[in-house]
């Protein structure tokens, strides 16, 4: 892991509380760069103020969420600052409907909140050096969701490339 103290977090959360929390345990870990946001302009005021490596979001619900919501601002909008910021959400959460909300939004990372300092530094860094190819598309932006890297699974989801994946069904032989 990088040294805590080179990484510069941005926290979004419309709970101060919470934001609070997550900032506490990432200095407590080490991190000095913390910035707090809790709607668009402060998240802007952030940017403007730290050279960010990443952005911490917390998640309360899928519906109708401030958190969900920001995730899909920051890889869509054209305002966005950096689309291919590393995106670490943060829930107490741990249903179904939860995660993909937060993948399907173009998250990089997930924690269940509360975490210690050390989790949460774990998953910015495993967000910030990712290997995962980026997704720009019509549907999706963000880090592509396959983590499979499995190469003897041989069930029906197994991906042998993008273009063989559209093109070619288990009944053809390979090319």
């Amino acid at each position: 892991m990088t040294n805590p103290a080179d990484v510069s977090i941005l926290i979004f959360s419309t709970n101060v509380g919470v934001a609070r929390t997550l900032r506490m345990a990432l200095r407590g870990m080490g991190a000095r760069s913390i910035q707090l946001a809790a709607d668009e302009a402060q998240l802007f005021e952030g940017f403007a103020a730290a050279d960010t490596n990443a952005v911490l979001v917390y998640v309360d619900a899928p519906e109708n969420d401030a958190g969900v919501d920001m995730i899909r601002f920051l890889r869509t909008s054209p305002r966005s600052p950096n689309i291919r910021m590393p995106i670490v959400a943060a829930s107490p959460r741990r249903d179904l409907a939860t995660v993909n909300a937060v993948i399907n939004a173009g998250g990089s990372e997930y924690v269940l909140f509360p975490a210690s300092g050390d989790a949460l530094l774990k998953k910015i860094t495993a967000a910030r050096f990712s290997t995962r190819p980026f997704i720009e598309h019509s549907s999706y932006v963000g880090p592509c969701r396959r983590r499979r890297e499995d190469k003897s699974y041989t069930g029906p989801e197994r991906r042998t490339g993008a273009a063989a994946a559209e093109t070619k069904t288990d009944s053809e032989p390979a090319a």
